[in-house]
């Protein structure tokens, strides 16, 4: 009896609609970025103060590695779990040194090579469909990154036991063309070269084939100083530099820089949206959570004039792709512990376990939202779906 209330409870949820409301669970998967340290409310005195300060120099101790240990793997196969807000893509940082020092040695003993396998196999056995990137981000002009490339290659030709434990692509975030947007043809001409490089490199794996992505700038087709320089040749072809960037990834995500509309999905449209799709290349939109300025940049929580601050403005933006045009993007977090999942602010629960995210499901509705408001109707759906996989 109690199952057929859940379902039929289910079924009104998801025939349940209003304008700008998208059912998330059963549709786009979200991809992440995890960089090496990240807010940690469980270390002692780590508080909610120390948090809004943000001060990785002041308060070191607060942000520890996300992924060292099994506990913080947990931590993030679970925020990857998370009930109709899958993430399926990550891009993970702080391969470079145990890769490297494998490659040098052409050994992969040690135990640097045994907890990337271990890693790797967790990631893949307990998310459902997870991709891991290794994410790599000197940003420099010669993007060095292209030399980094080859320590994946090797890792995953020699070292990984099973497909399991392969990477399965490399991320590159080098933000260093921003320097260069508007300069003469030449520097332009080598910067892209050299990003083609990095594809050059992944092509080397004799085992599988390895994806590279790059994360670039709304903005870096842009040339306000000098429309004419806006377009460049290359390769053959004459367009915008972020056109080029799509041809040579295999999947790019735009840095969008802000937290509302329409400013979101212009700014998506600028960075070659239209022209990914006509491709086939995905395209992510990527939003801060990290504490930034100018406010309306980031979903961190703080005093600003434009936006919501809170995990569930952030999922409302992400579910109304559709109706501002960009309903082929998918939602990219920047980035995990910097404020999503960290669970050092009310309104950014932690998704640590089951039990955790019990807890989090069936807590007491925000009152300030509507009965029918499509927020109210997710938050209520993803209750009940707990509940039903729980009989």
């Amino acid at each position: 009896m109690a199952n057929m209330f859940i379902l039929i409870s289910l079924n009104l949820l998801i025939t349940s609609h209003s304008e700008g409301f998208i059912f998330s669970a059963s549709g786009t998967r979200y991809a992440m970025y995890v960089w090496t340290t990240g807010f940690d409310i469980n270390v002692p005195g780590c508080d909610e103060n120390k948090f809004l300060a943000w001060d990785n120099h002041k308060n070191p101790e607060c942000f520890t590695h996300t992924w060292d240990t099994k506990a913080k793997r947990d931590w993030l196969w679970s925020t990857c779990n998370r009930i109709g807000r899958n993430v399926n893509v990550i891009f993970l940082s702080d391969f470079h040194h145990v890769l490297k020092d494998a490659y040098d040695a052409g050994s992969c003993s040690g135990s640097g090579i045994l907890n990337v396998r271990t890693a790797m196999t967790e990631g893949h056995e307990k998310v459902n469909g997870l991709k891991i990137y290794a994410l790599f981000a000197v940003s420099d002009l010669q993007v060095s990154e292209q030399r980094l490339v080859k320590y994946v290659v090797y890792y995953n030709d020699h070292c990984a036991h099973s497909q399991a434990e392969k990477i399965d692509g490399v991320a590159v975030n080098n933000e260093a063309y921003a320097e260069i947007k508007c300069a003469e043809d030449s520097s332009r001409l080598t910067y892209l070269t050299n990003l083609h490089n990095i594809k050059f490199e992944a092509n080397k794996q004799v085992i599988g084939s390895l994806p590279v992505h790059y994360s670039i700038s709304w903005h870096w087709g842009n040339c306000e100083s000098n429309v004419a320089r806006e377009n460049i040749t290359w390769n053959g072809k004459t367009a915008s530099a972020v056109i080029h960037m799509i041809d040579i990834f295999d999947s790019i995500d735009v840095q969008v820089g802000y937290i509302i509309y329409p400013q979101i999905s212009d700014r998506m449209k600028i960075a070659g949206y239209d022209y990914a799709g006509s491709v086939g290349k995905p395209i992510f939109a990527t939003f801060y959570t990290e504490k930034d300025s100018p406010c309306q940049i980031t979903f961190f929580p703080q005093s600003c004039t434009k936006g919501s601050h809170t995990e569930t403005e952030m999922f409302r933006i992400f579910d109304q792709f559709g109706i501002h045009g960009i309903s082929n993007a998918k939602p990219c977090i920047h980035y995990f512990r910097g404020i999503y999942s960290s669970g050092a602010n009310s309104n950014w629960p932690a998704y640590r376990d089951k039990k955790k995210r019990a807890a989090c499901s069936i807590a007491k509705p925000d009152q300030s939202i509507g009965i029918f408001d499509p927020r109210r109707i997710q938050k209520d759906f993803e209750r009940i779906f707990f509940l039903y996989i729980r009989q």
